[in-house]
């Protein structure tokens, strides 16, 4: 029972928090992909996103460090709720359904 209580009270994105390397590259990713989506030259956006991460790169800190590495995370879950959302503001669903999923890999 006291496994539980623990996993209940850990942060939902602690694989990205315990992992910057990880989360640094997911950004990177989300960079290219909003700079291909919008028009925007790709450099630029890799640079916007790479600029935070150099000025804090010699912080010791523990609590400032996770501070800016939950902002990165915040970053991203933001991203992922704005394309979820973005379907049903438009009258779509924002993830295909199971049945349709399944029809496409029957041939």
């Amino acid at each position: 029972m006291g496994t539980m209580a623990g996993k209940a009270a850990e942060h939902p994105m602690r694989v990205l928090l315990d992992n910057p390397l990880k989360l640094y590259r997911d950004c990177m990713r989300l960079a290219d992909l909003l700079a291909h989506k919008q028009g925007y030259p790709r450099d630029a956006m890799r640079a916007t996103v790479r600029a935070p991460w150099r000025q804090h790169q010699h912080e010791t800190d523990p609590a400032e460090i996770m501070r800016h590495r939950e902002a990165a995370v915040r970053g991203l879950s933001n991203y992922m709720t704005y394309e979820a959302s973005k379907g049903v503001m438009e009258g779509a669903p924002a993830f295909v359904p199971e049945d349709d999923a399944d029809e496409g890999d029957e041939r």
